[in-house]
């Protein structure tokens, strides 16, 4: 799903923590069932967590660096899901994992994971947070239903107000201190958490009144989605997601997500596609 932050159902984090905890169903497979939800398919967001968990069970001296999942149909949120894991290279440094969701055969979404060791920088650069950002505490709440843990931006809600209109970009201030402080959990929380923006983000430009003179918004969901994980972080700190939809149009959007530490570093870049269309469709 990718429609704006008023849409999404509440995601209790107890329950998101407990979803991400995969039982083992065998060699390369788990089972898992989704989080307590309004809507009757699965959270693609949810799924992208649930990948980096399986990844990191099935190679577990390696980290996830990267992960690219593809959505081609809903899931049912109701019921268990069987996540199977291939191997499709495993080297000393590098290994590539296939993740793929079904639930009775059906499957539903597929996840391509890089993995990787720890290594020393060879050559060492990044894009910086520039210092005219507004630091959290500058900035207001932002309830958002899906993301269990504290989001602050500039002028808080007022800042995706239906009523209003935008430039199609967002800065957002999260932190989650209430999870265990563990990498691979960090991993897959912020997997989860990225998706949240990404609708809202494309819809800024578009009040209400335009949304309606259009035909009213239908249907929205994300087909695909890229997450590269560049450096460690903590989740119990402050992570800065720069938001920006450089395009939308046939029926679709682009958004894309570069996240920074609270000391300017970058450790996450995320690009997604979606559906993006009137409800007269």
């Amino acid at each position: 799903m990718a429609g704006g932050i008023d849409l999404w159902p509440v995601v209790d984090l107890t329950d998101l923590l407990d979803v991400l905890d995969l039982g083992d169903a065998g060699p390369g497979r788990f089972r898992a069932r989704n989080v307590s939800s309004t809507l009757p398919s699965t959270l693609g967001s949810q799924t992208l967590a649930q990948a980096v968990v399986a990844a990191e069970r099935t190679v577990p001296h390696m980290a996830v660096q990267s992960l690219h999942g593809v959505f081609p149909r809903g899931g049912y949120a109701d019921r268990e899901v069987d996540v199977e894991v291939e191997v499709v290279q495993s080297g000393r440094a590098l290994a590539t994992v296939q993740v793929s969701f079904r639930q009775e055969d059906r499957e539903h979404a597929r996840v391509l994971a890089m993995l990787s060791v720890d290594e020393p920088d060879f050559l060492s650069h990044g894009t910086t947070l520039p210092a005219d950002v507004p630091g959290p505490e500058d900035c207001a709440d932002l309830p958002c239903a899906l993301l269990p843990w504290e989001v602050r931006t500039l002028g808080g809600a007022d800042a995706v107000a239906l009523d209003l209109a935008g430039p199609p970009s967002l800065d957002v201030w999260m932190r989650c201190d209430k999870a265990p402080d563990l990498p691979g959990i960090a991993r897959a929380l912020l997997a989860h958490g990225s998706e949240g923006f990404l609708g809202p983000t494309a819809m800024r430009p578009y009040p209400r009144a335009e949304i309606d003179r259009r035909g009213g918004r239908g249907a929205a969901a994300m087909l695909t989605q890229t997450i590269t994980f560049h450096r460690g972080f903590s989740l119990h700190d402050w992570l800065l997601l720069r938001c920006e939809s450089p395009f939308a149009g046939a029926g679709r959007m682009y958004t894309r997500i570069q996240i920074f530490t609270r000391t300017g570093e970058l450790v996450a870049s995320v690009d997604a596609h979606g559906l993006m269309r009137s409800s007269g469709r």
